[in-house]
């Protein structure tokens, strides 16, 4: 899975995502900021979970959860190519 956004989108270091092209605003816990930062950095699936099972000390299952719910989320705001 490479996901790419769909318009340029911006997050603070407090974790508000701006969305430019709707003017939209989202908030992002720890988790999903640290996500949407590794899809920014053009990180693949698997990459990705690794990464959080490390940062968030969390087995597999959990993180292939928080990926999962993460992605889906992003593709229902519509913020992600399908």
């Amino acid at each position: 899975m490479e996901l790419q956004f769909k318009s340029e989108l911006t997050i603070s270091e407090s974790g508000f995502l701006f969305d430019h092209s709707t003017g939209l605003t989202y908030t992002l816990n720890s988790t999903g900021q640290f996500i949407f930062r590794k899809i920014q950095d053009k990180q693949n699936a698997m990459h990705i979970l690794n990464f959080v099972m490390q940062e968030f000390d969390v087995s597999e299952e959990t993180a292939h959860k928080d990926l999962d719910d993460f992605v889906r989320q992003l593709k229902e705001f519509d913020l992600v190519s399908r």
